[in-house]
């Protein structure tokens, strides 16, 4: 069972951490947080049984990692847009790390011994993992700056995954700088008007090279799916002044390609209430 921990556990992450400071509406989080990315692949016919899977057995695994102080946090979605048969996945899980040390830690052991936590039921269904879902790939990303509204008591629904590729010519810091100095107070006040619930900057670590047609990542935070088509060009106009929207929206094509925008509906979740 050990062994098979070890294998099957190497591969999770998430976008953010719950805090227990619920009474500041917007809160910078520290940076540095790492994110492990599993990405799923489910049959239809076996959806069902997935989930209850990650329901019943996984959750108890991720609790107890928790509790001994290993892993800050699991997030599981399901992935809601794009959808059909052709995609390559449509189940993420993530696993939040506070630390490199924690993080070192995924790659090299638990520190649960899961005989002692899970019935004998419960190992056989977990042995049974590889039958259910097939892995297709995980990726670790680094957070770079991110924001949450802790203020409502409950967690948000939909997490928006947009990729990004840097353009020829220009840095990460190039890059990074753009999304901060525009974006970011963009979505600071989308936040504060109740249209958002957080927004993230993530850098991919692993893999590295040019395997990925991508580096970086935006997420946003919403509890209802209709607050993603909201237009936010109000907001842009206000903060920046609308004599420069096509100069920061020029900047922004210039700098960056988004590669792909996908939506996950977040199914399930648990968070070590005692960090930030």
């Amino acid at each position: 069972m050990k062994k098979y921990c070890n294998y099957s556990f190497r591969f999770f992450l998430m976008v953010f951490i719950l805090n227990v400071f619920a009474s500041i509406k917007v809160e910078a989080q520290s940076k540095d947080k790492y994110y492990v990315f599993q990405y799923h692949q489910v049959h239809p016919s076996n959806e069902s049984e997935y989930i209850q899977l990650e329901f019943d057995v996984w959750k108890k695994m991720h609790q107890a990692r928790i509790n001994q102080g290993v892993l800050e946090g699991w997030y599981f979605y399901r992935v809601i847009a794009p959808a059909g048969m052709r995609n390559e996945y449509n189940f993420v899980v993530i696993l939040v790390y506070k630390d490199t040390d924690q993080l070192g830690r995924h790659f090299e052991e638990y520190g649960v011994d899961y005989t002692q936590i899970l019935t004998a039921e419960e190992i056989k269904k977990a042995l049974n993992t590889p039958n259910v879902r097939d892995l297709v790939y995980e990726e670790v990303w680094r957070s770079v700056d991110e924001i949450m509204d802790f203020s409502r008591g409950s967690m948000f629904r939909y997490q928006v995954f947009n990729t990004m590729r840097i353009r020829s010519g220009y840095t990460s810091n190039d890059y990074t700088g753009l999304e901060t100095r525009y974006w970011k107070p963009v979505h600071e006040a989308r936040i504060n008007g109740g249209k958002m619930r957080g927004w993230g900057l993530y850098n991919m670590i692993i893999p590295g090279g040019t395997e990925r047609d991508y580096q970086f990542a935006t997420v946003d935070y919403y509890d209802r799916f209709i607050q993603f088509l909201d237009d936010s060009s109000p907001i842009i106009s206000k903060i920046h002044g609308s004599r420069n929207l096509d100069k920061i929206s020029k900047e922004t094509i210039d700098t960056r390609d988004l590669m792909k925008t996908e939506v996950r509906e977040l199914l399930d979740f648990l968070v070590n209430y005692n960090i930030h």
